[in-house]
C-alpha cells in the first residue's frame, strides 16, 4: 500500500526530526539534546532549592512574628485589641470587651432583634462601659464589665420567661395577619408600617435613683409575680462613653428594654400563631442555598472539563516539541531510511487500487522532493525553524493564561460555594433567636474569611499570569539568538510550575494565618509546629540565608546601586553591584568591600529618597542667639535662592533650636532637606560660609572657660 500523507500535529512537530538524516546533523542533534538535559537538571534542582527557601522563609516569618509578645506587637496589622490583654471571651461571645477611646466597652443584646433595614446585622441594645481603676489590671476590669452584660441579658430572660409563663400562655393567642409579622429590617416598599405596637403584657420600665445612682428597673408586678427589680444602672462612664447625659442615656435605654420586650413577647406570639414557620423559613433558606450551590457545581464541572482540556492541549503541544533521543540515534534513522525505501517499493501501484495507489506514490515523491530541497537550504530552514517556534511559543502561552483563567474561576466559584453554605447558617440563626447571637460571629468572621481568600485567590493568579507573561517575553527574547532550539520552551514549562507553586503556597499560607488570626486564635501556636523547619534552615544556612537575604533586600528596596549605604563593623560606601548572594561596596579609599547578603541585617542607607544636612554649631555663650539664627537663616536662603544649590535643597532650612548651653558655648542645631547624596557638598558649602558670616558679623564661636580658684 501507498504511504499516507502525514497529519497536522505531526506537520508541527517541527523541521528538526524530519530534516536530520546525515550523520553530522546526527551528532549535532545528539549534542544538543545532551546539553539540554544537563541544563534541565541544573534548572529543575535551582527550582526545588527556590521552593525549599520558600518553605523556611514563610514559617521563620511566622515564628519571628509569634514567638515574643514584643516583636508581635511591632506590626499593627497583627496587633490585638489591647496593648496589654485580650478579652478572655471567645470571639463569638457578643459581649466580649473591646476598646472605645479610653473605655472598655460590652454590647448587650436583650432581645437580639434586627430592627433596622440599613444593616444586616444585629443591633446591640445597650452598650456598657467602664474605666480600668490604677490597681486593677485590664484582665480584671474586662471581666468585671463582661458578667455585667451577662447579668442584664439573664435578668431580661428571667422577666420575659417570668411573664410568658404566668401572663401569657394562659391566654389565647393574638392572631394578627400575616403582613404583621414581617421582620422590622425589611425594606418600607415591602413592610410599609414596620413599627409593631407594644404587646399588652409588655412590663412598665421606670426610671430612678438608687444609692445615689439612676437604675432602670421594672415597677412591681403581682399579677404575673414580679417583684420590683432593677435592670441596668446608668453610670457616668456609660453616658460618657455613648455621648450622652445620665439623664438622656436613661430615657433611650428605658425606651429601648421596653420596646425589646415587646419584641420579645411578639415572637412569642408569632410561634403559639405559628408554631411550625420558623422550621418552614429555615427548610426553604437552606434549600435556596443547596440550591445555588448545585447550580455552582454544574458551572464548576464545566469549568473543569475546560481546564482538563486545555491541559490535555499544553501537553500535546510539549510532547510535539519534545525530541526523544531514542529517536535520533544513527541506528534509528538508518532504519527510518529502510522504513521509507519500503514505502517507495510499497507505494507501485497494483492493478486493484491502480489510481490511489498512483496519486499516494506522486504525493510521497513530491514531499520527499521538498524536504530535501529545504533541508539543503539553510536560509530557508532557519526562517521557518524561528517561525515554528515563534508559533509554538505563543500558542503555549495562550493556552497557559487560558488555564490560568479556568482555575481563578474554579476557585472563586469553590469560594462562592462556602458563601452560599454560609449565607444558608446565617438566615438560619437569624431565624431562631436562641442561637441569633451566633449570626454576629458568622457575618463578620465569615465575611471577613471570605473576601481574604478572595483577594489572596486573585492574588495568586494575577502572580501566575505575570509568571507567565514574563517567562513567555524571556523566552521570546532568548529565541533570537538560538532560533532553532526549542529548549526555551521546555525551560519555560518548569520555571513555570515551580514558581506557581511556590506563589501558591505563599499564599496558603497567609491565608492559613490570616483566617487564624480574624478567627481569634493567638498565632503564637504555630510556633511550634516551625521548629524543625528552622533546624533544617539552620544546616543548610549558607547559601540559602545568602539568598533569601539578597531577595528580601532587592523586594523590600532596603538599598540599590548608586545608594551610598553603610551596614555596621566599619565597612560601608557606595553601592557598586548586587545579586542574590554577594553585594559589592567601594569605600573612600577606592577598595571594594565584597559582603555576603547573609551577613547583611542593619543597613543604613544614606542617599534614599532625599538626604539631609544635619549641622550644629557652638557659639559663645554671651552671644545673641537670635542674631546668631538670623545669620545662619541668611546664608541658608541665600544659598537656595542660588542655581547651584537651590535645585538641590528641597525645603528651607529648618531649626530645631538650642541643643544645649554650657562654659563651652550655646550648641545650635539646624537641618537641611536636600537631594539624595547632594547633602555633603550642601554641608560643606553651608558649613564655609556660616563661618564666613559669623566672622563678618562678629559672632564668636564657643570657647569652653574655666575658673581658676
Amino acid at each position: 500500500m501507498g504511504s499516507t500523507l502525514p497529519d497536522n500535529k505531526s506537520c508541527c512537530y517541527g523541521w528538526r526530526i524530519i530534516f536530520s538524516y546525515d550523520n553530522k546533523n546526527v551528532k549535532v542533534i545528539m549534542k544538543n539534546l545532551k546539553l539540554v538535559k544537563l541544563d534541565a537538571q541544573r534548572i529543575k534542582k535551582l527550582m526545588l532549592s527556590i521552593s525549599r527557601l520558600i518553605i523556611i522563609f514563610i514559617v521563620s516569618l511566622t515564628l519571628t512574628l509569634t514567638w515574643t509578645t514584643q516583636s508581635f506587637g511591632q506590626i499593627s496589622l497583627f496587633s490585638q485589641p489591647s496593648n496589654e490583654t485580650n478579652s478572655q471571651t471567645g470571639p463569638w461571645d457578643l459581649n466580649q470587651a473591646y476598646t472605645c477611646g479610653k473605655f472598655w466597652c460590652s454590647d448587650v443584646y436583650i432581645h437580639d432583634d434586627i430592627r433596622d433595614s440599613k444593616n444586616i446585622l444585629l443591633t446591640p441594645e445597650l452598650t456598657l462601659a467602664t474605666l480600668k481603676k490604677l490597681n486593677q489590671s485590664s484582665t480584671e476590669a474586662t471581666q468585671l464589665l463582661e458578667k455585667r452584660a451577662k447579668v442584664i441579658e439573664q435578668t431580661f430572660n428571667r422577666i420575659v420567661n417570668n411573664i410568658i409563663i404566668t401572663k401569657i400562655s394562659s391566654k389565647p393567642p393574638i392572631i394578627k395577619p400575616l403582613k404583621f409579622w414581617k421582620p422590622a429590617a425589611l425594606p418600607k416598599f415591602l413592610h410599609p408600617n414596620p413599627i409593631k405596637p407594644l404587646h399588652p403584657c409588655t412590663p412598665k420600665i421606670k426610671i430612678g435613683i438608687k444609692n445615689n445612682q439612676t437604675v432602670i428597673f421594672i415597677d412591681e408586678q403581682l399579677d404575673v409575680d414580679i417583684a420590683s427589680q432593677s435592670i441596668i444602672t446608668v453610670t457616668e462612664i456609660d453616658a460618657t462613653a455613648n455621648g450622652k447625659t445620665i439623664e438622656d442615656l436613661a430615657k433611650t435605654w428605658q425606651n429601648t428594654i421596653e420596646l425589646s420586650f415587646s419584641n420579645a413577647f411578639w415572637g412569642y406570639e408569632f410561634d403559639r400563631q405559628y408554631p411550625q414557620a420558623r422550621l418552614v423559613m429555615s427548610s426553604i433558606a437552606m434549600g435556596i442555598a443547596l440550591l445555588l450551590i448545585m447550580f455552582i457545581e454544574l458551572l464548576r464541572t464545566w469549568l473543569r472539563r475546560w481546564d482538563n482540556g486545555l491541559r490535555q492541549k499544553l501537553k500535546n503541544l510539549t510532547e510535539s516539541i519534545t525530541v526523544k533521543p531514542e529517536a535520533s540515534t544513527p541506528t534509528n534513522l538508518k532504519a527510518e531510511n529502510n522504513n521509507d525505501c519500503l514505502t517507495e517499493q510499497n507505494s507501485r501501484p497494483d492493478k486493484s487500487h491502480k489510481k490511489r495507489s498512483k496519486l499516494s506514490f506522486w504525493l510521497t515523491r513530491i514531499l520527499n522532493f521538498i524536504k530535501k530541497v529545504i533541508k539543503k537550504n539553510k536560509w530557508l530552514y532557519g526562517r521557518l525553524s524561528r517561525s515554528q517556534q515563534k508559533i509554538i511559543l505563543q500558542k503555549q502561552s495562550l493556552i497557559k493564561q487560558e488555564r490560568n483563567f479556568a482555575q481563578l474561576l474554579l476557585r472563586i466559584s469553590f469560594i462562592l460555594q462556602i458563601l452560599s453554605l454560609m449565607s444558608g447558617f446565617v438566615v438560619i440563626t437569624l431565624i431562631f433567636r436562641d442561637i441569633r447571637f451566633l449570626s454576629v460571629f458568622l457575618l463578620r468572621e465569615t465575611l471577613n474569611i471570605i473576601f481574604l481568600w478572595i483577594g489572596l485567590t486573585l492574588l495568586d493568579k494575577i502572580g501566575d499570569f505575570m509568571i507567565d507573561y514574563y517567562l513567555n517575553r524571556w523566552a521570546n527574547q532568548a529565541q533570537i539568538f538560538d532560533p532553532t532550539s526549542n529548549r526555551y520552551t521546555l525551560r519555560i514549562n518548569t520555571y513555570s510550575v515551580v514558581l506557581k507553586q511556590a506563589t501558591t503556597f505563599i499564599t496558603i499560607i497567609l491565608g492559613i494565618y490570616g483566617t487564624l488570626w480574624l478567627i481569634g486564635l493567638k498565632p503564637s501556636v504555630l510556633a511550634g509546629a516551625g521548629i524543625l523547619t528552622v533546624a533544617l534552615a539552620f544546616l543548610s544556612r549558607n547559601l540559602l540565608e545568602d539568598m533569601l537575604n539578597g531577595v528580601l533586600i532587592l523586594s523590600t528596596d532596603r538599598y540599590a546601586i548608586g545608594d551610598v549605604i553603610d551596614v555596621g563593623e566599619g565597612m560601608g560606601g557606595l553601592v557598586e553591584n548586587i545579586n542574590l548572594f554577594v553585594t559589592s561596596l567601594r569605600n573612600l579609599d577606592g577598595q571594594v568591600i565584597a559582603i555576603p547578603n547573609s551577613k547583611i541585617s542593619t543597613v543604613i542607607n544614606n542617599t534614599k529618597e532625599w538626604s539631609r544636612v544635619n549641622f550644629t554649631i557652638k557659639i559663645a555663650w554671651n552671644e545673641d542667639i537670635k542674631r546668631a539664627i538670623d545669620v545662619m537663616n541668611q546664608v541658608a536662603n541665600q544659598m537656595q535662592n542660588e542655581p547651584e544649590w537651590g535645585s538641590k535643597i528641597l525645603e528651607p532650612m529648618e531649626v530645631l533650636g538650642i541643643d544645649e548651653v554650657s562654659h563651652e558655648g550655646i550648641l545650635i542645631h539646624v537641618l537641611i532637606k536636600t537631594q539624595p547624596s547632594e547633602h555633603w557638598g550642601i554641608g560643606r558649602e553651608f558649613r564655609l560660609r556660616v563661618k564666613q558670616a559669623f566672622d563678618e558679623m562678629d559672632i564668636s564661636l564657643g570657647i569652653p572657660h574655666r575658673k581658676i580658684v
